[in-house]
């Protein structure tokens, strides 16, 4: 049964041509994570350059992606021996939802709330609802990674935060680890269970750079990565731009243990942007902008910041790969009296 949540906030459209603008003149970077995801009719040649399409085939294919599911497959019976109750389930970023009928069945749950900033979650949300039995549906369209996040569900639940997206904290290379930003992201996304219950995350903690680099430069993540250069040149006001100017190139930050998405621009180019051509961009060979993270956080590191974040680890798995998914207690909070958002039951 599909059940529309009353949050649906799709403003990312709206704001996509002011990110691009200051993503263009260097005033902001590595913000760019929610857009990448959008789906859009951008080609390269006969070849759809939809975040959505390009993000899937990632996922069928590459490494780091498979390593994720593998662990979740591998230890997701364990987690639920490990919550030891039944609840509703509350899945941040649940990309093609092609594990929600697993954490359904797994967890014997009656409410599943899928919780993307794109709109596509709603297409999905129809599609597992025909499939599923004795489970409300209730998608909820934010970006999670605001500060915008609000009570979701008012009985104890299980928030779901997988694919290392965890990983994505969004904003430009800092000075060293992002604590306070992962602290405050981890009780941005509890927000959304304020009854209280458990948050499962994965992450990867590989602190090899040039291996990061090596696997993020496989050929559908490169695709993936710059699928919104076709967006830009599909949807936005821009005149002499050219999409194909431009390729993936993974930075690594030891010092923050940060793989940071960029492109580097293949070619000299000039362009405009805006209705009338008045923003004007000068783009050079070797130009490289920052759109997006995959921070890789050390084990001690991370814990600290869960402390601080008022969450206690339950259980830690941790597998032949660098993937650690981590069952996190979450207290009960306040329900927010000036919450405007109807809760689901």
């Amino acid at each position: 049964m599909l059940h529309y949540h009353e949050v649906i906030r799709p403003t990312f459209s709206e704001s996509f041509f002011e990110q691009s603008v200051d993503w263009w003149l260097g005033l902001t970077s590595g913000h760019m994570g929610p857009q990448m995801y959008q789906h859009h009719m951008g080609v390269r040649g006969e070849k759809s350059m939809s975040g959505v399409l390009t993000w899937e085939e990632h996922a069928k294919h590459g490494h780091i992606p498979n390593q994720s599911k593998t662990s979740f497959l591998t230890n997701i019976a364990e987690v639920a021996a490990q919550v030891n109750s039944v609840m509703p389930v509350v899945e941040f970023g649940p990309g093609s939802m092609e594990d929600a009928k697993i954490l359904i069945e797994t967890f014997g749950c009656d409410k599943y709330i899928p919780v993307d900033c794109n709109l596509e979650v709603i297409n999905q949300a129809k599609v597992l609802a025909s499939e599923v039995r004795g489970c409300q549906i209730s998608p909820a369209v934010i970006d999670f990674f605001s500060e915008r996040n609000c009570p979701l569900i008012k009985a104890p639940a299980l928030g779901i935060f997988l694919g290392l997206t965890i990983n994505n904290l969004p904003g430009p290379v800092p000075k060293g680890e992002p604590r306070k930003e992962l602290v405050a992201t981890l009780k941005n996304l509890t927000k959304a269970i304020p009854a209280g219950g458990y948050l499962l995350v994965s992450t990867d903690v590989c602190q090899d750079g040039e291996l990061n680099k090596s696997l993020y430069n496989e050929p559908m993540h490169k695709l993936f990565g710059v699928n919104h250069l076709y967006r830009m040149a599909e949807e936005l006001p821009m005149h002499h731009f050219d999409p194909d100017g431009f390729d993936y190139n993974p930075i690594w930050y030891d010092h923050c243990s940060l793989l940071a998405h960029t492109v580097i621009a293949t070619k000299d180019q000039n362009f405009e942007m805006g209705d009338c051509g008045e923003i004007e961009i000068s783009v050079k060979e070797g130009d490289v902008f920052h759109y997006n993270n995959s921070f890789k956080y050390r084990p001690d590191f991370f814990q600290t910041c869960v402390d601080a974040a008022g969450l206690r680890v339950s259980r830690v798995w941790k597998d032949n790969s660098s993937i650690y998914m981590y069952l996190l207690k979450v207290p009960s909070q306040d329900l927010w009296n000036n919450s405007c958002v109807r809760l689901v039951s």
